[in-house]
């Protein structure tokens, strides 16, 4: 299955961003939806949430537009929006590097990207990012 490949490669790439590899997340998740406790900060979550298919009859294949989410949460008191941005960026230059390697499908669409604070005994920072991938398969293939 293409698609979970895709996943797979983002994930992994992503992963170089880990504390255990000098970089700032902790923890990554695929489509996770429990609350996540402060402990487990900065964490990044992938999400696919859909696939746009359009089947060719000549061909006998599918082009995919896969939506993909990716939502950084950071907890620190000296966290600002400068912080997230530059770690916004961080994340995609990981992104472009794995586009640039053909490991994340044909195209990679740089969608939009949010900041988001909020304060509930503890400061939280929410950076999201939109994706939409492009890639081809067989006509009844994910």
């Amino acid at each position: 299955m293409k698609r979970q490949e895709i996943i797979n490669n983002l994930k992994n790439g992503l992963k170089t961003l880990d504390v255990a590899n000098g970089g700032f997340i902790k923890n990554f998740y695929e489509w996770v939806i429990n609350p996540h406790e402060i402990e487990e900060y900065p964490l990044l979550i992938i999400r696919d949430t859909e696939d746009s298919v359009d089947s060719e009859e000549v061909s006998g294949s599918s082009k995919h537009s896969l939506k993909i989410e990716i939502d950084l949460l950071m907890s620190e008191n000296n966290l600002t929006p400068a912080i997230l941005r530059e770690k916004i960026q961080d994340i995609l230059n990981v992104i472009k590097d794995l586009e640039e390697q053909i490991l994340i499908g044909d195209y990679v669409s740089f969608k939009s990207n949010e900041i988001e604070f909020s304060y509930d005994k503890h400061l939280v920072g929410l950076a999201k990012i939109e994706l939409e991938i492009t890639y081809y398969t067989e006509k009844w293939g994910i």
